[in-house]
């Protein structure tokens, strides 16, 4: 179970990783290449080889349910969000 707290005040749970606020940051490039590459190895290709691949690559990213800011995993330590919020024009 992981908790973490959105500069709102708002604190998400993940209980079962299928929350509604709780997703994946993967860049589109590796998304693609995962997807030529499974299609290249076929059935050889096991659920396994999928998420060896994609874990890599992959982020935590949180949207706030009472806010909705972002919190993405940061770069710099994967223990750490950064926090992005939408723009008001």
């Amino acid at each position: 179970m992981s908790k973490l707290a959105c500069n709102c005040g708002y604190v998400m749970v993940a209980r079962t990783m299928e929350e509604d606020f709780l997703h994946d940051f993967i860049p589109q490039k590796v998304l693609g290449d995962l997807l030529v590459k499974w299609d290249e190895t076929g059935t050889k290709f096991s659920c396994d080889d999928f998420f060896n691949y994609y874990n890599q690559f992959r982020k935590d990213a949180y949207k706030c349910p009472s806010c909705g800011r972002i919190l993405l995993q940061s770069d710099e330590d994967s223990n750490l969000f950064d926090s992005y919020v939408k723009e008001v024009k």
